[in-house]
């Protein structure tokens, strides 16, 4: 029996939901992280499959990308416009409009984004659900207006009661960069995550809280 589409079922089932919740969070996933979350046993092209579904239906969107290594690319997924608004209507999770994004962001900053939510799929789903990117926090502070302070690449309240930031260095940062965010964030639980190697020198240049280390691409 031909398997459904979304198109045509016009139905979202229980994972579908999850995976746009996570792209409402999160801005923006690999096809390695969306594969390890919602089919770790099953072969990619299962995973893959899906996610064509739900992009023809009008949820996702795609694009492949520039990777950590030279020659090496990415396929990235976003939310299209009907994610959005399913993520942010009374049949999502009804999260703010204002924080929630249809497109990958800059070039640039998309692997930076993508290795920033490597410590999404670490938390409990109580903590995910207050999981904040760089670029909502900017909103929410009010920093594009001349408000707020440095905000950090992302945040969640922990289990605890307590604020941590998420800070990454992809391996580009200036010495000066590294002291002026580990000023910014003085007094917080942060996170750093960087390649395998890079660690010692934030550790020179300030960085004390947890670093977690990361080695190749995450495709």
């Amino acid at each position: 029996m031909p398997r459904k589409s979304v198109a045509k079922t016009k139905s979202l089932t229980d994972r579908d939901m999850s995976i746009l919740t996570d792209l409402a969070r999160c801005r923006v996933l690999s096809l390695g992280q969306v594969k390890a979350a919602y089919w770790s046993s099953a072969k990619e092209r299962t995973c893959r499959e899906r996610l064509e579904q739900l992009e023809k239906a009008g949820f996702i969107a795609s694009q492949t990308v520039q990777g950590d290594q030279p020659g090496a690319s990415i396929e990235i997924f976003h939310l299209a416009n009907k994610g959005k608004r399913w993520a942010t209507g009374p049949d999502g999770p009804g999260l703010d409009r204002s924080i929630v994004f249809e497109t990958a962001g800059k070039a640039d900053e998309i692997i930076h984004q993508v290795r920033t939510n490597d410590v999404y799929f670490t938390l409990s789903k109580m903590e995910q659900a207050t999981w904040r990117i760089g670029d909502a926090l900017e909103i929410e502070h009010g920093v594009f207006q001349g408000g707020g302070a440095m905000v950090p690449d992302a945040s969640y309240i922990a289990g605890d009661g307590g604020e941590v930031l998420i800070e990454t260095d992809c391996g580009s940062y200036t010495a000066a960069q590294i002291r002026e965010k580990v000023a910014a964030f003085s007094g917080k639980k942060s996170v750093w995550i960087c390649p395998a190697g890079r660690d010692r020198t934030l550790r020179r240049y300030g960085v004390a809280g947890e670093i977690r280390t990361y080695g190749g691409d995450r495709s």
